[in-house]
């Protein structure tokens, strides 16, 4: 439960820090979008005051245009107050020529409308009093008021329309009906709106912007306006003041829909952030995944270094120790100085100067300077004996980035355990030696007497029993036929008696030639020999054998010189061609040599029983026998085939099987002509008389 609490508590952990470091990033990704926000509407704005800057200058100069316009007429009339109306239709006209957005124009003098152009289309405003008109009489009076021309508008037009009135006070210059400095009068201009809007490109503003120029009083008020939808409400928006003489103007404007509330490409960009911070978060839980993996990497490997029986210990490539366990440290002692940050040699002087290297003493820096040579030549393996006793295996690796791993590995037990073992084995070798020696002696002299008693009839005592017998006729007739017949019945059991006895030498030959090859020491006398010298003779020793079998023997050698020990080649091929006579009943038994390039082979092939594939190995393993059956029919020991691979061996050579159940088995004895233990000998040989 404690376990499964902790895992719960490190996974909720986990998950806090996922969602806050989460939030961190869009936090992060606000604050960014704020600021991004506030630097687009700052530069939006900045560019939208610019351009209306343009538009409102352009509108300015352009009222101020026409108002100058309007002053030059109104000049005209102020030096000839008695205009009459054919002659201000004839200026009217010239003026209405150049100025094409003007609709009409009328001249009120003491405010009351006299003189009108076009006169057919506006003679119905004739007699108009300003003073009795309360809807235009304060402008009227603004523009008189004022010395200056004077805006008003836009208003619906009788005619259709919408137009802009301008209005200019009349002085008399003439001084003949009004002081100087009262107004004769005032001359009104309306001005096509649609036109003026147009001229002044406010149709393509509006497709940007949302925009209103509005006349102000003096207290700041909207009091018109003069271009835009009075009902548009603007938010925020940009003003630019318009500064006339007889009064104040405003451009207030946004981009059109009014100020965004986002950078283009928001949700785009918030889209991006989330999927950053997801990448993030799934990198972090990565990280914390791997740094999980990682802990409990080293925990596990902690303990199983700590598991280990043996000494563990790793070195970095400027062998400073990095890692060890407790068993390591139990090795030394238990040092102080073996501890992660240590390095090498310090732990190795360390070790000589309390005594822990007996080998070292007397030549402590010297063994200290192979030691360490050693290991920086890559693989290192050494035993040291311990004070103790104990044997100490130091197996040290350098890997591919410089550092060093090494196992401590004591190995006393298994030094007393090979040295029992080697002593037995060669106990048990020396007493194989010893026995097949004490047989063989024996052995030889029982051969020696069977020999002789198989022609006994040649010896002095049975040529003088012979000779007594034949001397008296009487019992040469009786007594030789029984004589003869006794003699060849002693040679035929003595022959017996002799093939038994050279097969026990022969099996007892091959427990001493084991021996010798277990105890190493079977000698291999190399020099030149006639290949032909080791076939012919093989041949002709084991050919009444194959015959008296039934067996026929085909023999084809090969002409040539080679370095081989011929009297162990002799025995490897009299070996073969025994067991192929053995295990055949019937056919052929063939011995053929031949060479090829810088090797001889020798192929011995019968038609026996054959062996199983799986067996054709493990035939020339020590004391094997197919099967217990063929043992008890065929008889042998079963190191033949072991001692004839290990003497094809010797030589430099190979002996190989393939068989066919029931078709028969062939032996390939391969060796080398010259082969380089006999030339390595030679050398040497050469070397001595020299």
């Amino acid at each position: 439960m404690e376990k499964i609490r902790n895992a719960l508590s490190q996974r909720a952990k986990r998950v806090i820090v996922l969602v806050t470091l989460c939030a961190i990033v869009l936090g992060f990704g606000h604050r960014i979008e704020t600021l991004s926000y506030q630097t687009y509407m700052q530069d939006l704005e900045l560019d939208t005051t610019l351009e209306l800057i343009e538009v409102r200058e352009r509108i300015r100069a352009d009222i101020f245009e026409q108002i100058l316009k309007l002053r030059e007429l109104a000049t005209v009339i102020s030096e000839n107050p008695t205009i009459t109306q054919s002659e201000f239709s004839a200026r009217a006209e010239e003026f209405m020529a150049e100025n094409p957005d003007v609709i009409n124009l009328a001249v009120a003098p003491d405010l009351v409308v006299t003189i009108v152009h076009p006169y057919e289309a506006n003679r119905g405003v004739l007699g108009l009093d300003y003073r009795q008109n309360a809807a235009q009489l304060p402008k009227v009076e603004q523009a008189l008021q004022s010395g200056e021309g004077l805006v008003t508008g836009p208003v619906d037009l009788v005619q259709g329309g919408r137009g802009l009135i301008l209005r200019h006070p009349i002085f008399d210059s003439t001084g003949t009906n009004a002081a100087p400095d009262t107004p004769w009068g005032i001359l009104s201009m309306v001005v096509d709106y649609d036109a003026l809007v147009s001229r002044l490109q406010i149709p393509e503003l509006t497709e940007k912007y949302d925009l209103a120029i509005r006349e102000l009083t003096p207290e700041g008020e909207v009091e018109q306006t003069i271009i835009g939808d009075p009902e548009l409400t603007l938010v925020d928006p940009i003003k630019l003041d318009f500064n006339f003489a007889f009064g104040t103007w405003q451009l207030a404007a946004t981009v059109k829909g009014g100020w965004p509330e986002h950078r283009p490409d928001f949700w785009l960009n918030w889209l991006l952030r989330l999927q950053g911070a997801l990448g993030v978060t799934i990198f972090a839980w990565y990280i914390m995944r791997l740094t999980d993996n990682r802990k409990l990497a080293e925990e596990r490997l902690r303990t199983g270094v700590e598991a280990l029986d043996h000494g563990f210990v790793m070195y970095d490539a400027k062998g400073t120790l990095v890692l060890c366990n407790e068993k390591y440290r139990e090795i030394h002692g238990y040092s102080d100085v073996v501890k992660p940050g240590s390095t090498y040699e310090k732990i190795v002087r360390d070790s000589i100067r309390r005594g822990m290297v007996p080998d070292a003493i007397g030549k402590e820096e010297e063994w200290i300077r192979i030691w360490l040579e050693k290991r920086e030549n890559g693989a290192f393996e050494t035993e040291q004996r311990m004070p103790d006793g104990r044997i100490i295996r130091t197996s040290d690796r350098r890997m591919k980035d410089g550092s060093v791993v090494g196992l401590r590995i004591d190995v006393t037990d298994l030094k007393k355990a090979l040295l029992t073992a080697e002593d037995a084995n060669k106990a048990k070798t020396d007493f194989m030696g010893v026995l097949s020696h004490e047989l063989r002696t024996p052995l030889t002299v029982i051969l020696g007497h069977v020999r002789l008693a198989r022609h006994f009839d040649r010896t002095p005592a049975a040529r003088d029993l012979c000779a007594a017998i034949e001397a008296d006729p009487q019992t040469h007739e009786t007594l030789s036929p029984k004589l003869s017949a006794t003699m060849a019945k002693l040679g035929d059991i003595m022959q017996t008696v002799e093939r038994s006895g050279n097969h026990l030498l022969t099996l007892i030959n091959e427990v001493l030639d084991f021996a010798k090859i277990d105890a190493g020491s079977l000698s291999i006398a190399m020099e030149p020999v006639q290949i032909d010298d080791i076939v012919t003779p093989t041949a002709d020793q084991l050919r009444p054998m194959v015959e008296d079998k039934g067996l026929e023997l085909k023999v084809k050698s090969a002409s040539g010189v080679m370095l081989a020990d011929g009297k162990r080649i002799q025995q490897v091929l009299i070996n073969l061609l025994s067991n192929a006579t053995k295990f055949s009943d019937e056919g052929t038994i063939s011995l053929t040599c031949r060479i090829r390039g810088e090797v001889v082979e020798f192929r011995v092939t019968d038609s026996g029983i054959g062996i199983p594939e799986d067996e054709l190995e493990r035939v020339f393993e020590p004391f094997h026998q197919v099967d217990s059956t063929a043992t008890r029919r065929f008889g042998g020991t079963g190191l033949g085939l072991a001692i004839s691979r290990d003497i094809a061996t010797a030589h430099g050579g190979s002996l190989v099987a393939t068989s066919i159940m029931g078709k028969g088995s062939s032996f390939l004895l391969t060796l080398p002509l010259r082969p380089a233990i006999a030339l390595a000998a030679a050398e040497a040989r050469e070397a001595e008389v020299a």
